[in-house]
């Protein structure tokens, strides 16, 4: 029994260690033939994979075969065993391919294009020869066989075909852009699933940021479809898609609101639409948008969303541009009060009374009208939690603003109780924060800033940071903290808009401490209090002494980046503009503001961005 054993655990070892096993001989053979092939020595390869073939018969390794002799140039001898095989295969039209493809390779075309007709030709009504030998030809570089074998294949086939996407690329390869687009087209006539799928491709092969050949003819196309089968909406979805390629949002408008009459969609699209071009600038055809939905009537779904983002719509298209007068919101305010008496108090009126308030508090100068208007928001029972802190973070800010500190502060603090472990509750925390550095109390602040670092809003932690550093650099190593007094003081008096005092203060840190290190700060202070009055020459010159005096220092950057600002917003120079954007881009190149500073610069010289 030990005899026979050990007998059985010797076969074993013999077997898998490849002693004597015509498995390993296979094996060494084709590794040596791939290590020869990647040499490039293509006829010890031919002889190698030839080797393997005659053992494994497997038809990979015989393929290999005649590559390695057509790398050879050995072209009559690939052809014989290329011929002596498929005579043992007679079905294998993937040998028949390569056949053709050997004649092809010894620039005999028209015996290539002669085996591959035959090859077309003989194809069966199968779908398993008929799309390997068009993927086939496709990996040898034959489009147009390619296209062939699938037009083979649609012709059999019955329903749906689901190789158009692979036949319309092989259009564009071969450049018949007409019948690219007449299959993509068809594709989703076929099956409106494949909508997106088409779009990606389309977008990968055409370019829709110019006018050219390609995208006229796509629309002359989408035109024909909708005229022609005006209730299938997915040539008019197509037309939409294509308009907004090109940012041709009031095309795009004419196709949304036709098919919302059409398919009496009750404004939805049109609400989706509207979204979507306020976000891309277009806010005029956005208020279209929505107007349309308005005319419904306000028995329709839509009736108060339109009537509540329209206003938001134009109020943000007046905030986009700095230099918006006054003037220009008063009409706004009217109609926001108009909307809100005919809505009534909700919560789903509540984003809007805060964009009244603060319409009237940052604009209009009244903040004491925000708090009574928020005031009547929060007496509201219906408001719900979340809506409820909104409204009382704004009013803290409100109160602040008419200097009633301890109230703001007592708003801060309920917001951030209701929102403890919530962005939401950040916000208020850092407000509440700001206020005791406001008001002098820099332990406090500095205490509630550490912790607001690690908020999961990279803006609010961005913000406790950079207050908390001017707490800690300002305090800690100079043991007098009036000049840090005076400096909270006048960002207080800027919060309250009171613009006059806040540069007063200013000043006078300016002559009494000129040496400290808080002075940078101070310049930077100085030119938002003046741009904020409108002072644009002032504003220039503080960031102008800031880039001279500490162009080296944190606000650096900042002096530079907004100096550009300034010159190509407010002052009309976009020659200094563009003078400051590439010191920007040259000297700063870390800063955080050279992505924009690069699109400006580029925008001013006349690139297409």
């Amino acid at each position: 029994m030990r005899v026979k054993t050990i007998h059985i655990v010797l076969f074993f070892l013999f077997l898998f260690t490849g002693y004597g096993s015509p498995l390993l001989a296979q094996t060494n053979d084709y590794n040596l033939a791939e290590q020869y092939f990647k040499q490039g020595e293509f006829d010890k390869a031919a002889d190698y994979y030839l080797k393997t073939y005659k053992k494994t018969r497997a038809l990979p390794h015989f393929n290999k075969y005649i590559v390695a002799l057509t790398n050879a140039k050995e072209y009559d001898k690939a052809e014989k065993a290329l011929k002596k095989e498929i005579k043992k295969r007679p079905n294998s039209y993937a040998l028949q391919v390569n056949l053709g493809e050997l004649y092809w390779a010894s620039d005999e075309k028209e015996t290539a294009n002669k085996t591959w007709d035959k090859v077309i030709k003989g194809l069966p009504e199968h779908q398993g020869e008929i799309i390997p030998m068009a993927y086939l030809f496709t990996k040898n570089n034959q489009p147009t066989y390619a296209l062939k074998a699938y037009e083979v294949g649609k012709k059999y086939m019955t329903g749906f075909y689901s190789y158009y996407p692979q036949m319309a690329d092989l259009y564009g390869v071969v450049g018949d852009y007409e019948k690219m687009i007449d299959t993509y087209l068809e594709l989703i006539e076929i099956n409106s699933g494949y909508l997106q799928t088409v779009q990606n491709y389309l977008n990968r092969n055409f370019d829709f940021t110019e006018p050219n050949t390609h995208t006229q003819l796509l629309k002359q196309k989408l035109l024909q479809k909708t005229n022609k089968y005006p209730d299938n909406p997915i040539y008019s979805e197509m037309l939409i898609w294509m308009n907004l390629q090109q940012s041709n949002f009031n095309g795009a408008f004419v196709q949304v609101k036709s098919l919302d009459r059409r398919f009496q969609e009750n404004g939805s699209r049109l609400i989706n639409f509207a979204r979507l071009a306020r976000k891309n600038g277009e806010y005029q055809t956005a208020v279209s948008a929505y107007q349309v939905v308005i005319k419904k009537g306000d028995n329709f779904p839509y009736f108060e969303t339109a009537k509540t983002e329209m206003l938001t719509t134009k109020k943000t298209s007046l905030d986009v541009l700095p230099t918006t007068p006054k003037s220009s919101y008063e009409p706004l305010i009217t109609e926001y009060e108009t909307t809100i008496e005919q809505l009534g108090i909700s919560d789903f009126t509540a984003p809007t009374i805060r964009e009244l308030a603060q319409m009237y508090a940052q604009k209009m100068l009244t903040p004491e009208v925000s708090i009574t208007l928020l005031e009547k928001v929060l007496d509201d029972v219906s408001i719900r939690k979340k809506e409820a802190a909104l409204t009382k973070i704004d009013l803290g800010d409100y109160l602040l603003m008419t200097n009633k500190v301890w109230e703001a502060v007592l708003y801060y603090m309920q917001a951030e109780k209701a929102f403890k472990h919530d962005a939401l509750g950040d916000e208020a925390k850092l407000r509440a924060a700001k206020v005791a550095y406001y008001t002098g109390d820099f332990s406090w602040a500095a205490a509630k800033l550490g912790v607001l670092k690690g908020s999961t809003s990279k803006l609010i932690a961005n913000d406790a940071l950079y207050l908390s550093n001017l707490i800690t650099d300002n305090t800690t190593v100079d043991t007098n903290l009036v000049p840090m007094q005076m400096y909270a003081r006048a960002d207080l008096l800027f919060v309250q808009q009171n613009y006059e005092s806040a540069i007063s203060v200013l000043d006078s840190l300016q002559t009494e401490f000129p040496d400290h290190m808080l002075m940078d700060e101070v310049l930077f202070q100085k030119y938002k209090i003046y741009l904020a009055q409108g002072k644009y020459t002032d504003a220039e010159k503080q960031l102008h002494g800031l880039y001279i005096g500490f162009g080296y220092d944190i606000l650096g950057d900042d002096a530079v980046y907004y100096l550009g600002q300034l010159y190509e917003i407010y002052l009309n120079d976009p020659e200094q503009a563009m003078e400051y954007y590439l010191i920007l881009m040259t000297d700063y190149t870390d800063s955080i503001f050279v992505t924009d500073g690069r699109k400006r610069y580029r925008k001013l010289r006349g690139d297409s961005v």
